[in-house]
């Protein structure tokens, strides 16, 4: 059984608020910093942050950038000349020290840091029943409405759009007047009539479906489409439709590849001497971490118990990704590649 105490750390875990202990150094104490994984912040004179990095030894990373090297970058020589101290978090591992250095630029966004912010021009597909026109391109997951992504390429998804737009014959009037596209076959017509919440339903259903490769209603659609235009002798018409397959394709295989991203998995690193550090990762998030001595059985039951039941309340599959949990799951599927004193379990959805 897990004490109170447990709990209370656990719950610190899961909600990000660790207290990690920081040290500083002067330039002229480096000779101190540990041999150990950690990450190191970078400040100014006037306690600006300027940099966040990490390694498997701090020593001999920080010590680096004060050695003469003829081929960084200006960039980097002008941080170089304003660092006045540096404060650093030891951790358990190199692993410890990925996750930690991404949170931390996530969180402070430092000035010399360029990696890890591309996800915040990422957008997402939103499709909702509620909404007149059902289908938008969204910045972020707002309460309501189902999402997919986040996906890179924001031009492509206003051509998906329109995609599904026409294959559904969806609304694209931001207020319910009367307008052609009704009269055309082109749109469902809610400015016209009442349209039952089980169609709509049905619609949003019937589209979720498809972005997640569960039906191919709307390949089949553009396909007959696209045939009707050859048949017409429309070749270029037949050319551009066989485009939007291409591209519809290209994103269902995109949303797979996230979908197959929310999963469980049970990682662990040798430590040496039977000592191991476990982790229990949910969604590109940890969200429990232990180290046990192997030689003691009763700390290797715990420790099941305690995966199980994390695993029992994580049992929610969702269609999206925060934007900021790309880059955790990224340094994931980076790290476990190498096999090298560690392991891994994936734990599917539903199994």
């Amino acid at each position: 059984m897990e004490t109170n105490n447990n709990k209370t750390i656990y719950k610190k875990i899961l909600e990000d608020e660790v207290d990690y202990k920081k040290i500083t150094y002067k330039l002229d104490e480096l000779n101190n910093l540990p041999e150990s994984p950690g990450i190191y912040f970078m400040k100014d004179k006037e306690d600006r942050l300027l940099y966040i990095g990490k390694s498997k030894c701090l020593k001999k990373r920080v010590k680096s950038y004060f050695l003469n090297d003829k081929n960084r970058s200006r960039k980097i020589e002008r941080m170089i000349k304003n660092i006045s101290y540096i404060e650093i978090i030891k951790t358990d591992t190199e692993f410890d020290a990925l996750f930690l250095e991404c949170q931390n630029i996530h969180r402070l966004k430092p000035m010399y840091n360029t990696l890890l912010k591309s996800y915040e021009k990422y957008k997402y597909i939103c499709i909702d029943e509620k909404d007149h026109n059902i289908i938008k391109i969204s910045n972020e997951i707002e309460e309501d409405g189902i999402y997919f992504g986040p996906y890179s390429f924001k031009r492509k998804l206003d051509i998906i759009k329109q995609i599904i737009i026409k294959v559904y014959h969806l609304p694209i009037c931001k207020r319910q007047n009367k307008c052609i596209r009704y009269d055309l076959n082109k749109c469902i017509g809610p400015c016209r009539k009442q349209i039952d919440d089980n169609i709509k339903y049905d619609i949003v259903k019937n589209i979720k479906d498809n972005l997640n490769g569960k039906s191919n209603f709307v390949i089949e659609s553009l396909k007959k489409e696209m045939n009707t235009k050859v048949k017409d002798l429309k070749f270029e018409e037949a050319a551009k439709i066989h485009e939007e397959i291409d591209l519809f394709s290209s994103i269902v295989r995109k949303q797979k590849y996230l979908k197959n991203l929310n999963r469980d998995i049970v990682f662990w690193i040798n430590m040496k001497n039977y000592r191991y550090k476990v982790y229990y990762i949910n969604c590109g998030k940890i969200k429990y971490e232990k180290v046990i001595d192997a030689r003691y059985p009763s700390q290797i039951e715990k420790l099941k118990t305690s995966i199980q039941d994390f695993i029992l309340q994580n049992k929610e599959e969702k269609d999206a990704l925060r934007k900021d949990e790309i880059d955790y799951i990224n340094i994931i599927n980076e790290y476990i590649k190498d096999t090298k004193d560690r392991g891994y379990i994936e734990i599917r959805k539903g199994e």
